[in-house]
């Protein structure tokens, strides 16, 4: 039945599940490396060469090569070998399944397997009296006992890797304990600050607030505590199993191997999905917020008639409005090659698309006119990319690294020039950074230091010039009777995530405050500021990014929405698009947005594992 339903399948449909990452054709001779991904043996073979070790073309992750024979003696991947066996998919194009013709009786069809009174070997195509072949419930095929014996090993071999993929959950779960902790210290220290604000008034819900907080870090700290002991023990396990195989039976094997394979995916979807809800703190109602990243189906607007389209929405404000509102928001291309893609950039010196990959750490290149990956960006040092922005007049590119707590800089050909920053409070220093933008008229960087509540304004040489949201205020405070006042660094921004600049303008995204605030560039005065929290139009939930058009329209994607919300420069509302959902048009959760000088917009979405062009 499950041969069937494959059978059923376009083979232009499956083709980037069994399409090799090196040559961009389909696998020949798949070998799977220990992080499990799988390439073509011959493009390891060229890729490989006479280098003592090597490193993934995916994920980065450095691997020793043992002897000239190593790539011989890989692993062949189980699925894709059953996938491309089941479907016929050969050089890339679809042939019928080699199946054994059949012959008709007075009940209707029967296979030759049957009435040579036998079974077929699903690996060498041999045939073998009924007792001479075993079945393996994990991948549902037969196997003669000299291919037997092969698929055993080749499940015991893919132990050790399940074995890095833990290691590898574990690095990302201690930088998410690492955030989560420094967050959590952070709302402390402003329950502190606003307290002293209210003086002997507030002093009892400070206290209860500082006692909500701690017990959010407790229960924070015992959830990645039990993910911890639960990672440790599927380590155990799996090395249990390695070290006593030869003590149990071959249908054993299979049920430990189907239950440790289970267990993993398991753990991996709680670490991805732990620390998902945000934590904030509201200063002016002194309050703790908590919103999960549940997604929510929000308000949206359809397009209005439209009329004739002889004119340029660039004319006028006017204009642009009538286009936004009449404009069908579907997308005409959707690009589905990585797994959660963060932010976006078009490059201003060859109209190329580059994405953030959060989990292959990297940044992906993509040539937009036939939606091929040109190369990565990418660098020892690099843990989680969330944003990028270009200086085109010094052909460099910048990467804000959210647990590395720093900015990477990549040259315009895609070579490692350094890094700038480090984890701290102090100016030049950062705390899980997320959005940064670019002033190229005065070779100035943007940089959202999304974790000391701040938007810091450096060169590229990382020396810090100026900050935003940040000010030194007098607070009058009473201490052993007598009155005093001092000088308190304060901000207005809670947890800030992305930033835009124009010619006189800086326009910041307080996601923790779900507003959008726009401030003068030269004297960083307040210019105007709109937003609140909820689902109606105008009001946000969780939003993560923004960008800006040529006229200065602001685009905000509002991921708790799953929409778009475009606002004119004064922060009027124009249009809102997107729905919840998984269909064209609709987000899972939006982790990126830009605009090009034609006014193409792209959103990439990470909860749909995919970049939609507009």
């Amino acid at each position: 039945m499950l041969t069937q339903k494959v059978m059923r399948w376009s083979a232009g449909g499956i083709k980037d599940l069994v399409q090799c990452a090196l040559c961009l054709e389909v696998l020949q001779k798949p070998k799977m490396l220990p992080c499990q991904h799988t390439f073509c043996y011959n493009c390891l073979k060229v890729y490989v060469a006479d280098l003592p070790v090597i490193e993934c073309p995916l994920c980065r992750t450095k691997i020793q090569v043992h002897g000239s024979n190593y790539i011989e003696e890989l692993p062949s991947n189980l699925y894709i070998d059953t996938l491309l066996q089941m479907v016929g998919i050969s050089n890339g194009k679809p042939t019928k399944p080699e199946t054994p013709p059949v012959t008709p009786n007075g009940t209707g069809m029967q296979s030759v397997d049957l009435i040579a009174g036998g079974l077929r070997c699903s690996h060498c195509k041999t045939m073998y009296d009924t007792i001479e072949v075993k079945h393996c419930d994990h991948c549902k095929l037969r196997f003669c006992q000299i291919c037997w014996s092969n698929h055993l090993e080749d499940m015991r071999t893919q132990i050790s890797s399940i074995i890095k993929q833990l290691d590898s959950a574990g690095d990302r779960l201690e930088h998410k304990i690492e955030h989560f902790k420094d967050r959590c210290e952070r709302i402390i220290e402003q329950i502190n600050n606003a307290a002293e604000e209210k003086i002997n008034s507030i002093l009892e819900t400070k206290m209860e607030l500082l006692t909500e907080a701690s017990q959010i870090q407790k229960t924070g700290d015992f959830s990645g505590l039990a993910l911890r002991s639960s990672l440790k023990e599927a380590r155990e396990v799996a090395n249990n199993t390695m070290a006593q195989n030869n003590q149990y039976s071959d249908d054993e094997q299979v049920l430990i191997f189907m239950n440790l394979h289970q267990n993993t995916i398991q753990l991996l979807t709680d670490i991805s999905k732990w620390d998902a809800g945000s934590v904030v703190f509201d200063k002016e109602n002194f309050r703790i917020e908590s919103d999960n990243s549940t997604p929510c189906d929000a308000e949206s607007d359809d397009p209005v008639p439209e009329g004739a389209k002889e004119y340029d929405p660039m004319e006028s404000e006017a204009s642009l409005i009538l286009h936004y509102r009449s404009r069908n928001f579907v997308p005409h291309y959707i690009w589905r090659k990585t797994s959660r893609p963060g932010g976006i950039g078009v490059s201003p010196w060859n109209n190329h698309l580059y994405i953030c990959g959060m989990d292959s750490h990297s940044v992906i290149v993509v040539e937009r006119s036939q939606a091929k990956i040109v190369t990565r960006l990418s660098c020892d040092e690099m843990l989680c990319p969330v944003n990028i922005a270009f200086m085109k007049s010094l052909g460099e590119i910048y990467v804000t690294d959210k647990w590395k707590h720093c900015i990477h800089v990549f040259s315009k050909e895609g070579e490692f020039i350094r890094s700038i920053g480090q984890k701290g409070s102090r100016v030049g220093m950062f705390r899980s950074p997320e959005g940064i933008a670019t002033d190229n008229a005065q070779h100035l960087i943007y940089v959202v230091d999304t974790g000391n509540d701040r938007v810091q304004v450096i060169q590229p040489d990382g020396k810090y010039v100026d900050q935003f949201g940040v000010a030194m205020r007098h607070q009058t405070s009473q201490a052993s009777s007598v009155w005093e006042t001092k000088q308190v660094l304060c901000t207005e921004l809670n947890a800030p995530t992305s930033v835009a600049v124009t010619n006189d303008r800086v326009i910041i995204l307080d996601s923790g405050n779900r507003r959008v605030k726009v401030y003068n560039k030269q004297d960083k005065n307040k210019i105007a500021e709109f937003g609140s929290l909820g689902n109606r139009k105008g009001q946000f939930r969780q939003p993560e990014v923004l960008a800006v058009d040529p006229m200065g329209f602001i685009l905000v994607g509002d991921s708790g929405n799953c929409r778009v919300q475009v606002f004119k420069p004064n922060g009027q509302l124009v249009r809102v698009f997107g729905r919840l959902g998984t269909e064209p048009g609709k987000f899972g959760w939006i982790s990126g947005i830009h605009v090009t000088k034609q006014l193409d917009v792209i959103v990439s979405d990470t909860k749909n594992h995919s970049v939609n062009f507009f």
